[in-house]
């Protein structure tokens, strides 16, 4: 299966697991997923780092980051169009622990392969950019109670490690990340002091 191939089946796939899941305002979850994969497409094409191989296992398996966590998608389904190593980038950014105690997870992560990390980096980016213009909808409070606790101890750790194969790669989406973050806590302290709560509209955002 080439490289477009792969693309267009997992995003099929994606959509069909993912059916019925949305974000603020009624976006489908999916869009996030292909955000995600494509801001690594684009940043990739860029840097041209890594074999062109692992350049598509890391794009192709960015649409499926979320999908062993919130579906019922199958290791079978998902290797049959990945392969052994774009499955095993998704095991890498799968969260098995859950939300409340946020530190096995980032561990997982920052101890994975540099793919896993760029996943991940290019995920923490789209999840602060969104929460940031949908700050109103969600609310200083869930943010306080709930995003910030996750993402912010990801950041933290993430952000110092070290990328070899991939060094612009990994330097470009820090760097992208520190920008959308500081973006969101500056936001959210607009908020907190015009007194402006908004008004919680979803339980998750996912991670």
């Amino acid at each position: 299966m080439d490289f477009a191939a792969k693309k267009s089946s997992m995003l099929e796939l994606v959509q069909k697991h993912h059916a019925g899941q949305f974000r603020v305002g009624e976006v489908p979850v999916w869009h996030h997923l292909a955000r995600v994969s494509g801001l690594l497409e684009t940043v990739l094409g860029e840097t041209r780092e890594g074999a062109a191989g692992e350049r598509e296992d890391i794009i192709v398996a960015a649409l499926a980051h979320d999908s062993m966590e919130d579906t019922a998608v199958t290791p079978d389904e998902l290797k049959a169009i990945l392969g052994e190593h774009g499955l095993a980038l998704v095991e890498g950014m799968t969260n098995r622990f859950g939300d409340d105690h946020p530190e096995p997870y980032v561990h997982q992560v920052i101890e994975s392969e540099e793919g896993v990390r760029l996943i991940k980096l290019s995920d923490l980016f789209d999840n602060c950019t969104s929460v940031t213009y949908n700050l109103f909808g969600l609310g200083t409070k869930w943010n306080d109670e709930y995003f910030l606790p996750i993402v912010r101890p990801m950041i933290a750790a993430i952000i110092p490690t070290p990328f070899h194969a991939f060094s612009r790669t990994g330097e470009l989406l820090k760097a992208m990340v520190r920008a959308s973050y500081a973006n969101l806590l500056e936001e959210h302290r607009r908020y907190k002091e015009a007194g402006r709560n908004g008004v919680a509209t979803i339980t998750r955002e996912s991670k």
